[in-house]
């Protein structure tokens, strides 16, 4: 915060507000998975969603900012907004979001899937009018051949087949599980995904809500999708600024 205040460098590159971000969403996990407190996870998921909305109507004006902090992929905080129960803030990141693929920072598969949500949010809001059945074709282009749990969890949600995607989704869940189980056992970033990350499944949680919208049937949990983390859709978010001054919310 004090980078962004004084506009340092940090600030100036764009790297402040997704460290922001990053951070609220780490706080989101330790008061879900440590403290069991749904409404604190929810708030600082709203508190990383403003934050990167803020970043991306700075870079909408005349804010510079460095290729790596603005593909599709980095918008993690748009995941969180849905996680938190909040489809307009989403859908305000999605209309901001990248609709092209940058190679030198992201796959094209990866690209897709975040792309295809964003899509998919402002289709269902009537705040857009993408081919998803092509951004789906192209996904498939892309894989070779090869299989990807995710395009068939999104391929559900395009059709709203409610068992295909149930199907998907859990067998993207045991895939992420596995995934998190193989890293190596260290004192830093692999140890702290695999309690974050990996004990949470932060993009499963917005697809539910993206199912959920559209009224399709789910369960009420999947492996590493609690009910607890399950955030009931219209709960009042913290105010768009909350995010810059952490306190009251960080003390609740």
């Amino acid at each position: 915060m004090r980078a962004i205040q004084s506009r340092e460098a940090l600030e100036q590159s764009g790297q402040a507000y997704v460290v922001a971000a990053t951070c609220h969403r780490r706080l989101a996990f330790c008061a879900l998975l440590a403290d069991a407190k749904p409404d604190r996870f929810a708030a600082h998921l709203c508190h990383s969603a403003h934050a990167r909305l803020h970043f991306r109507r700075l870079v909408s004006g005349d804010h510079g900012a460095e290729s790596r902090f603005l593909g599709a992929t980095q918008e993690f905080s748009f995941i969180d907004a849905l996680a938190a129960g909040q489809p307009d803030l989403a859908t305000a990141i999605a209309q901001l979001a990248a609709r092209g693929h940058d190679p030198a920072f992201e796959y094209e598969d990866d690209f897709l899937l975040h792309h295809f949500l964003h899509q998919l949010l402002l289709t269902v809001r009537g705040a857009g009018t993408a081919d998803l059945p092509a951004l789906l074709t192209r996904w498939e282009v892309v894989l070779e051949g090869g299989s990807d749990t995710y395009l068939d969890a999104c391929r559900a949600l395009l059709h709203r087949d409610a068992r295909f995607f149930d199907e998907a989704l859990q067998s993207t869940a045991y895939a992420r599980m596995l995934h998190f189980q193989k890293l190596s056992r260290d004192s830093g970033p692999n140890d702290e995904l695999k309690k974050t990350e990996g004990a949470l499944f932060m993009n499963g949680l917005a697809m539910l809500r993206l199912a959920e919208l559209q009224g399709m049937d789910t369960q009420r949990e999947y492996p590493t999708l609690p009910s607890l983390a399950r955030v009931p859709t219209g709960r009042p978010a913290p105010p768009p600024t909350a995010w810059m001054s952490p306190s009251p919310w960080m003390s609740e």
